[in-house]
């Protein structure tokens, strides 16, 4: 509450609490309402300026990504005599290229020296129009040529590389230093290879040639699809070692939340957003093994290429459809069965897909590319929803997504050759936020639900020992009047009447929380002897702080006693109905399936949907929210009401006014 909140409510109950004419009383909870109603407008208004900023910052940032220089090469040459190499450098740009032709050192000096047939972007693959002047099939051999100088303080010059589709021959100075695969322009001599390597280069002279001779005969594109790093060996061997031990890091947790949440889930088997959150955490941790720095590939080097690629696809075409099932089974209330299935109806083609070779599956990567944003937008639409709709943590998992989908962005902008600006791993960093801002929201909801049940079992404490204290003393009290048969008659009409008093509500004449706990009690004894299962319904008015806070308390009560008598005239003469705490009910209903039990519910809810509650001229509409549960064998009485208590959590979260079954 803030401070004008709480200035009003202090000056609200100081005039209510006078004898004030009842006009005047009216006038003042209409101005309440209004100052309430003009706040709740305010935060619509900020979080819609949020979510227009942050759309924004995302196409701004796109574009800038798009736009971004070509990079330092220019003419397949550049001069880094000039640079501090306490840093690596990405040697992006136009590099010489010779298309069909598997060059050597040898032949660039040579009386007649090869044509080249034009300059290409790196990062980038030769068939993309962006990458050079001409395009090129996708499925053929080239040769890349760059020029460079460096500064004589540089004594151990070294270059990475990683991510050459898909075998290649490195030159440096004309010394073969590296073959990565089999090149060859025939099927029969070529074979794949992808290692991600730190070569030392020749230091005798300020002056390197690199030459790569790249084949590509079965995947989709062929290139250098990262830039090799040029720098100090060491530096580029500590950059290396920082980033492993980041994602390994990273990896390890992810692991382990998986784990947590799994077996969370086999503990509460209804719980489908804790195996959706499992799921999601070992796909993402199963796909950083390939990413980056490639971990997979550094300690298990013998696993074959195609392995590797069956993970990169497995994840890449799940890991979003995933999350998505994951927030909608949060925001349950802000999608339509219908649009969903469309949305991921793509995602079992491409899964499909992985029972066809790499180089096949590799073709409908752009595809890919294409279904994958288009899931982006649904989801960050669905989020905006539960954002307008002040939904539980929706800001927080906007944010977590909004961060997700700048990465996908990235990734997608850096392999199609777009752009100069190369985040690296952003990958990495945006999945990390998401599993973050997830598992707060996780662990906030637990807490929630851990907080509910001991507030429940202190009130039941406390309402056992008034009980005990008020027993005590009214036997007392009444032991000491019994001197006649008429006082003794008296005393046995008396006693039957504390004893209902005991065992109902005094507001409501509904059983209270200790009886109907001796109720549930016999259900389960019952049970076990005849094996006939019992539903319990818990049910809670929506908003009903908002209705004692407007229209007074009086009108609160008068509201509990009219929902109280609509639910005992609804159910079954069997059926027992209390007054759980507070504005909670709780229906016990004998030998009932959970089917029947759900049909009670929804039909009380749409009574109680239509009906209008007057009070002093005053008319209430009132909805109320159902968790609906029944018991089964290896339970306990608690860990049944539990279940029914999680379910009504589940229905306050997708927007009250609705029956969840556990």
């Amino acid at each position: 509450m803030t401070g004008v909140d709480k200035s009003w409510a202090l000056m609200h109950g100081w005039l209510v609490s006078l004898r004030l004419p009842s006009r005047f009383k009216t006038k003042l909870q209409d101005n309440n309402w209004g100052v309430k109603k003009a706040m709740k407008n305010t935060g619509l208004t900020w979080r819609i300026v949020l979510i227009i900023s942050l759309i924004t910052l995302m196409i701004y940032v796109t574009v800038r990504m798009v736009s971004s220089g070509s990079g330092l090469i220019d003419d397949g040459k550049v001069d880094l005599s000039s640079v501090d190499f306490q840093k690596s450098v990405a040697l992006n740009g136009d590099w010489e290229f010779y298309w069909n032709r598997l060059l050597t050192p040898n032949d660039f000096r040579a009386v007649q020296p090869p044509i080249m047939d034009s300059l290409m972007e790196v990062p980038g693959t030769w068939d993309d129009g962006e990458a050079g002047s001409k395009v090129y099939p996708p499925h053929g051999v080239a040769t890349y040529r760059l020029r460079l100088n460096y500064p004589s303080s540089l004594k151990d010059p070294a270059l990475s590389i990683q991510n050459v589709a898909s075998a290649y021959k490195f030159y440096a100075n004309g010394r073969l230093i590296v073959e990565v695969g089999k090149v060859s322009d025939k099927l029969s001599g070529f074979k794949d290879g992808e290692e991600s390597l730190i070569l030392d280069l020749p230091n005798d002279t300020q002056e390197l040639e690199l030459v790569f001779q790249v084949a590509n005969l079965n995947y989709a594109r062929g290139g250098l699809r990262e830039s090799p790093i040029f720098g100090s060996k060491q530096v580029l061997e500590r950059q290396k070692m920082i980033l492993l031990a980041l994602q390994l890091f990273f990896i390890g947790s992810i692991f382990i939340f998986s784990i947590y949440y799994f077996l969370l889930f086999l503990l509460q088997t209804n719980n489908k957003t804790a195996l959706l959150f499992s799921i999601l955490c070992f796909i993402t941790a199963l796909r950083s093994l390939i990413w980056g720095a490639a971990p997979l590939a550094i300690f298990f080097p013998n696993v074959p290429l195609d392995v590797r690629a069956y993970i990169n696809y497995l994840t890449g075409y799940n890991l979003v459809p995933v999350m998505i099932l994951f927030v909608l089974s949060i925001y349950t209330m802000e999608y339509k069965k219908t649009t969903l299935g469309l949305v991921l109806l793509p995602t079992l083609f491409f899964d499909a897909l992985l029972l066809t070779p790499p180089g096949f599956i590799s073709l409908f990567t752009n595809y890919l590319y294409v279904m994958v944003l288009l899931q982006m937008i649904y989801i960050l639409g669905v989020l905006i929803k539960a954002v307008l709709h002040q939904r539980d943590n929706a800001i927080l998992m906007f944010i977590a997504i909004y961060v997700f989908v700048l990465a996908i962005i990235e990734d997608i902008l850096h392999y199609k050759g777009l752009g100069g600006i190369n985040i690296s791993h952003m990958f990495l960093y945006g999945n990390f936020a998401v599993i973050l801002a997830m598992s707060f929201v996780q662990a906030k909801q637990q807490a929630n639900i851990h907080k509910k049940l001991v507030l429940y079992n202190e009130n039941l404490v406390e309402a056992d020992r008034l009980k005990d204290k008020i027993m005590a003393n009214e036997m007392s009290f009444l032991q000491a009047q019994i001197s006649s048969a008429s006082q003794i008659t008296s005393l046995q009409s008396d006693m039957e009447k504390l004893e209902w008093a005991s065992k109902t509500d005094s507001l409501t004449g509904l059983y209270n929380r200790r009886h109907i706990m001796g109720k549930i009690e016999n259900e389960f004894i019952s049970y076990k002897r005849n094996k006939k299962k019992f539903a319990l319904i818990i049910a809670d008015i929506d908003f009903f702080k908002e209705i004692n806070d407007t229209y007074g308390h009086d009108c609160g009560d008068r509201v509990l006693k009219v929902i109280s008598k609509g639910l005992q005239d609804a159910v079954r003469e069997q059926d027992f109905v209390s007054r759980w705490g507070g504005e909670e009910f709780l229906l016990l209903l004998p030998e009932t399936e959970i089917e029947g039990a759900r049909i009670l519910a929804e039909r009380i809810r749409g009574i109680i949907e239509e009906q209008i509650i007057e009070y002093n001229g005053i008319q209430v509409s009132i909805t109320m929210t159902f968790g609906v549960v029944v018991n089964e064998d290896y339970e306990i009485i608690e860990d049944t009401i539990k279940k029914a208590d999680n379910a009504l959590y589940e229905g306050k979260n997708r927007g009250r006014n609705c029956v969840i079954l556990a």
